[in-house]
Formats: structure tokens, sequence, C-alpha cells
């Protein structure tokens, strides 16, 4: 029989400066010391390396998945840690981990190389028999030197049940909250997990949303196939709770039964009217898009919008929600297109049926389930998703609006007089007088500041009436090569039925970007489309993060 066992080893203990340290060796072991000791070794550890390995301890049984974590500091630099368990090579470490108890513990080594000294990787008992076994660290510095550290031994028992384990995040301690709060963190389990609640002063509020991508947790723990797509989040409506202090937890059950609470924390509810103003986003068009305008050289032969004409029309559309207090119903009245602060279109009184577009528009109240996935205790978060039909001609040939940057917003009002601004983006007015029409796309991943390491697909769609000669995709300026272009893309065509299908069920794209080839940190992808005309747009851009050291 099975009994429930913590498999995931975590020690915590006060911080110490190891007496060792004071005689700049490399292998440090923890020992008390007093704050004028820490003072006296800082000339002493230019010249050493202090080590600590903090989980798991010396003997210790395990099962299921081992967490193997420390700190290390060193004026050489760290470039790898890599873990070896019976001088087998398992797997290498996240490094640069912040660790703010080792300096306060080290307060000269703020701002320097060594300001993040943490590091965390592990290791599946699965894989590994029953009994005693040796592991250690082998750090290898800037200077290629290599070392090891920290061997110790464990004692591996599959016969116990790991339970899930994972961090809740946010909310934080004592966290103020009103509205619509996030409740994110990460979940794990040698097996499966397959509950995660959300738990309000002890009673089960609902299902977190599983399957967050989370590549820093998949660093942490490589051994385990999901743990790429470990985080969860829970859009927790506030507004159904009284105002004041409340215990909030998420609890863990795996598909073994065992269960586990991670990060109980206290939270302050406080909700009025005011407070509760509606929340969404702008979906379409992203940031710096053109609107066309046709017609520029020749006002006087402008006869208003064409309702037969798709390349007049530009969509816009995305999601809003409210909630509700004691003194305030909630829900979402209306929803304004504005630009440059100026009013365009109103769902409340410019709401009609476009045939070209095969729907209402102008509307608010569009079928969305995938916002009530993600927000199903909010009140008609169903039915949440707006969209507006604007011609940008009649914007420069009627209402006056020059050529060049303008800003497009979108705000919503509720039942009780309370409004916000869902989102506002930049956009471009041009006339595009010539027989060119221009090009529509999106990237899908990778998503934004998404951290990436090895070979990451670059995908997406591009759209152009007048044919797609090629997809460029561009780092920080640079062309690094070409997507393929042409794979199957169905859903563009729910969002623009007027095109073929021949047409729009086949825009996406796919690069495979070599990140080996750029350097560690933030890059700027950039996707750029030519079309048969030879004109060149830009269809979309994301900063994202190479990391390939660890």
């Amino acid at each position: 029989m099975r009994h429930p066992a913590i498999g995931v080893a975590l020690v915590t203990a006060a911080l110490a400066i190891p007496a060792t340290a004071l005689c700049a060796t490399t292998h440090v072991a923890r020992s008390n010391s007093t704050a004028g000791t820490i003072a006296s070794a800082r000339s002493a550890l230019a010249e050493g390396t202090v080590f600590h390995l903090d989980t798991p301890p010396e003997n210790a049984t395990v099962a299921g998945v081992v967490e193997v974590s420390g700190w290390v500091i060193d004026d050489r630099g760290v470039s790898n840690i890599d873990l070896f368990v019976d001088g087998v090579f398992v797997a290498s470490a996240d490094l640069n981990q912040p660790r703010y108890d080792v300096l306060q513990a080290y307060p000269w080594y703020a701002g320097t190389l060594n300001a993040r000294p943490g590091f965390s990787t592990s290791f599946n008992a699965e894989d590994l028999t029953n009994g005693a076994h040796t592991i250690f660290v082998r750090i290898t510095f800037s200077d290629a030197s290599v070392e090891d550290f920290g061997t110790r031994t464990v004692v591996v028992d599959k016969d116990l049940n790991q339970a899930p384990f994972g961090e809740l995040e946010m909310p934080g301690p004592n966290q103020p909250m009103n509205g619509v709060f996030p409740v994110t963190g990460w979940a794990l389990d040698n097996t499966e997990v397959v509950d995660i609640e959300v738990m309000v002063d002890g009673q089960v509020i609902g299902q977190a949303n599983s399957g967050v991508p989370r590549p820093d947790v998949n660093h942490r723990f490589p051994s385990i196939p999901n743990s790429a797509n470990a985080g969860f989040i829970r859009m927790l409506n506030t507004s159904t709770f009284t105002n004041g202090v409340h215990t909030l937890a998420v609890r863990l059950r795996d598909d073994e039964g065992a269960t586990r609470v991670i990060g109980r924390r206290f939270v302050q509810i406080m909700n009025n009217g005011r407070n509760l103003v509606p929340f969404g986003r702008i979906e379409w068009p992203i940031a710096n898009h053109y609107l066309f305008a046709t017609g520029c050289d020749n006002p006087g032969g402008w006869s208003g919008p064409n309702y037969n004409d798709p390349d007049q029309w530009e969509l816009i559309w995305g999601w809003a929600a409210d909630v509700g207090s004691s003194t305030d119903p909630g829900g979402v009245a209306w929803v304004k297109l504005m630009l440059d602060g100026v009013e365009l279109k109103n769902t409340w009184t410019d709401e009609f049926y476009f045939p070209l577009f095969l729907r209402d528009v102008n509307y608010y109240g569009i079928e969305r389930p995938d916002v009530f996935k993600l927000l199903p205790d909010v009140p008609a978060s169903k039915d949440s998703g707006f969209d507006f039909a604007i011609n940008p001609s009649s914007l420069v040939l009627d209402r006056g609006v020059h050529q060049g940057l303008h800003y497009l917003s979108v705000v919503a009002g509720d039942v009780a007089g309370n409004t916000g601004t869902i989102g506002t983006i930049p956009v471009i007015v041009d006339c595009n007088d010539d027989p060119d029409r221009p090009s529509s796309g999106d990237i899908y991943t990778p998503a934004n500041m998404e951290r990436t390491a090895g070979v990451t697909p670059v995908t997406g769609w591009a759209i152009d009436p007048d044919r797609i000669l090629k997809v460029e995709v561009m780092i920080d300026g640079d062309i690094v090569g070409y997507a393929n272009f042409g794979l199957a893309s169905p859903e563009v065509c729910t969002t623009f039925p007027w095109y073929a299908p021949t047409v729009c069920g086949y825009a996406g794209y796919r690069f495979d970007l070599d990140t080996t080839t750029l350097t560690d940190g933030e890059h700027r992808l950039v996707i750029r489309v030519q079309d048969s005309f030879g004109s060149e747009t830009y269809v979309g851009q994301r900063t994202f993060v190479v990391d390939n050291l660890n």
C-alpha cells in the first residue's frame, strides 16, 4: 500500500556564513556566524567560492520529482551548473535565480554578477532503483574552469506516493484585491495533476485553468514532460465576497488521490462602484496598424462609403466585461470606439447587420466561449465580444481626419454609470490611391516576452487580396529568413469571410528560428510580407527572450 509523502525536498533554515568561507576554500559547509564574522569575510570571499546546496538534505528519503537547488557566489562568474546522479549527467540547472536571503548576508554583491546567485534543477526518482544514490553538481565557471560541489547521498523509496507540488505566485501576502483579480502559479506531479482548486475561506470556488506555458518551470523540472505548460490561472471575481480580510489558497490533487494545499494567503478585498469599471482588451487591429483610405486625390468624386467593397472597411474587435458590488449590479451597457478622444461608433446607437461581413457590427454581445473559460464567474462573460466597422476613406473625406499617427481607443460603460478604457493602440491613417491593397496578419508564436531556446517555431498568418509573394522574418531589424507560407488556416476564414476559402484557408506561415545564433536576452521579432505589387507591410511584432545558456 502506498502512503503519501513529500517527494520534492525543500529545506528552509536561517542563512549563515560558513566558517570555511573565511579560509577562502571552494567547498563550503553551513555553520553559524555572527554579523561581525560576515563583515570580516568580505576580502576572503574574493578568491574563493561560496556554495550551498539547499535541497535535498543529506540522507533524505525521496520519491517522485526531487528538486536540487542552492546558491553559489564566485567572482569568476558561473556559466553552467550540471546535475549528476551516480556519476551520470541528468540535467542543467536554471541559473540566475534571485536569492534575497543570500544578498542580505553578502550585501556587497548587490549589483554585481553575483546579484542573482540561486540555481535549481531536478531529477525523477522513478528512473532510479530503490536505495542509496549519490548526487553532486558540476559548476563551469566563466573562465572555463570546472569544479564539483555538493556531494551527498539520498535514499530512493519508490513506494512512496509523491503529493503534487507547486507555487501560488499571485496574490501575494496581504494582497489588496478588487474587481476581477488573477490567481496564478504553477503545479506539477510525477504522474498527473487532475485538480487545481481555488479556495476562499476554506470553500472551493472553482477550478483554475491549467496548461499555461511556463518555460522557467521546465528549466527547474526538465524530467517532467508537461512542465513546460505547468502554469495555472483563475480570474477570481472578488465582488462576490464581502469587503474585508479573507483567506485564499490553492489545493492540488493528483491522479492517485494525493493532495496538497499550496500558498495560503490573507487578502484584503475592497470593492465599491468606483473601482469596478469595465475591463477587457482590443484584439484587432494590432499596434501601428495602417488604416488605408482611397479617393484622397479626388475628394470631389467621393460619393460615400461603398458597402459592397470589403477593401474600404476595417473591422475592430475584442471583448469587454464588468462586475458589480452590493450597490452596483454590474454588466456592460455600451461600448464606444474613439479616435483621438472623438467618438466614432457606439454599440448603443450604431448597431446594424452588415451583409458584407455576415455579422452585426458596432455590436456588443458576441459569443466568446474563450473569455467565459477565463472568467467563469463573471456575469455575461460568455457574450462579452464587441466589434466595430469603420471606413478609413470616410474618416479622411467626411470627418477631415489627417494622414499620419492617431490613437484608437475602446471605452466601455456599465449599467451603474462607471466607465473604463478597454485599450488604446496607435494606428496610422494613410491615403492609398494606387490599385494596391494592404496586407493583414498576426503572429501566433512566440508569445510576447516568451522565453525560448534552441529551435523555436515562428508561426502566424498573413492575407492579402493581391497575393502574398513572401513572408520575411526579421530579428532586431535584420532579415533572418523567409517563412514557409500557404499552410492551413481555417480560423482566418472566420475573421475574413469575404475571402475565398482558397485564400483565407491557406494563409498560415511557419519559420523554424534557430535561437542559438542569437545572444541570450531580449530580441524584437517582426513579420513583413510582400505582395504581388511589391508593396511591403508589417503585420506583427513581438519581443521575446532567448535563454540558451540554461
